[in-house]
């Protein structure tokens, strides 16, 4: 590699990728200066084949970027109705969510105040149990009868018996 007067490349290293960055870049110049407008080797003029085939080359090209520009419009709007989709999806599962925990905490609403009279239902059950009922009407009910007892008899002394006296 020749050396330029005060420029240090240091390493080898440096060395080669410098070479390689300097090959690189010529042949990028080089290439680019190739793909000029062709010319026609003998006249040095524009052939009317040539010019077409530039031009069907570039309507082409502009076709080819308006199909990509479409295609990414349409992408975007795929992309939105998909987004759309999906919120008005989410907004139905959310609602039906919402329903069906509504339903829910009636029926145990329901489930709470059907055990909550039962449960005082019994209590009056058992407290009627307990307490004999009292007449409430004015009408005058008999006493109740006495309960029937066995009677035992009384014992008594036992009977006399005379004898006759007499002599025999």
């Amino acid at each position: 590699m020749p050396r330029f007067p005060g420029v240090s490349f240091g390493t080898a290293r440096t060395r080669r990728v410098a070479g390689t960055s300097l090959l690189a870049a010529l042949t990028t110049v080089a290439l680019a200066g190739c793909s000029g407008t062709s010319k026609s080797s003998t006249t040095g003029e524009f052939s009317p084949q040539a010019v077409e085939k530039e031009e069907a080359a570039a309507i082409k090209g502009e076709e080819s970027a308006e199909f990509q520009k479409e295609r990414e419009l349409l992408s975007v709007i795929e992309a939105k109705k998909r987004e759309e989709a999906a919120e008005s999806s989410a907004r139905h599962t959310l609602a039906t969510a919402n329903a069906k925990a509504k339903r829910r905490e009636l029926a145990a609403e329901k489930a709470a105040k059907r055990r909550e009279q039962e449960a005082s239902e019994t209590a009056a059950r058992k407290a009627a149990e307990k307490k004999p009922v009292t007449p409430t009407s004015t009408v005058k009910k008999q006493a109740p009868a006495k309960p029937r007892t066995q009677t035992t008899p009384k014992e008594s002394a036992p009977p006399t018996v005379t004898v006759p006296s007499g002599g025999n």
